[in-house]
């Protein structure tokens, strides 16, 4: 069992991602908690050789020393395991972390919901039924570039109502997935 990353790894692991960052990588923690949830949810293992580049955005970065390598994988490998466990030990009180905005006690979706579709890619999921393909679309709908300008066009309180529905999405796509091994 390996022990919850504490606020300084999570600080760390957040540090490395930005340091280590491009265009095309994942750079927070919140994207990286969609990520992780969307790989405890596919009906396929996904290897840490798998999704380990496409967290970088494609190829492993080389990192400024050994030191500091060792540092990324352990805590990415102990984070993914984190949310795989919150997911498996109680999937009914699992929270996504969403980022939340500096001007009031706003949820920001977009990066976990960014998040989650890309490792719904890495772990190429295949169609859903259509109950499941509904609660993927909640999610997709903050996670796909294709949808900004529909998001925009949403109100604050739209936005905002669009949180429960996503929260029901990861937990209902979880238990979809997981039932059927």
């Amino acid at each position: 069992m390996l022990p919850a990353l504490s606020e300084k790894e999570l600080d760390r692991l957040e540090d490395l991602l930005i340091t280590y960052g491009n265009d095309y990588s994942v750079l927070n923690l919140a994207e990286l908690n969609g990520f992780f949830t969307a790989l405890a949810s596919s009906p396929i293992t996904v290897t840490p050789e798998q999704w380990l580049p496409a967290v970088a955005g494609g190829k492993v970065p080389k990192f400024k020393s050994q030191a500091q390598e060792e540092a990324y994988t352990a805590l990415m490998l102990r984070y993914a395991h984190q949310v795989a466990e919150e997911l498996g030990e109680d999937l009914d009180a699992f929270e996504p972390l969403f980022e939340e905005s500096e001007e009031g006690p706003a949820i920001i979706l977009e990066e976990w919901c960014f998040g989650y579709m890309r490792g719904t890619q890495v772990a190429e999921w295949g169609e859903l039924p259509p109950e499941q393909d509904q609660l993927l679309k909640a999610i997709s709908l903050h996670g796909l570039e294709d949808n900004f300008e529909l998001l925009d066009s949403m109100s604050f309180d739209e936005h905002q109502a669009c949180v429960p529905l996503v929260v029901e999405a990861a937990r209902g796509l979880y238990r979809y997935q997981n039932q059927r091994h």
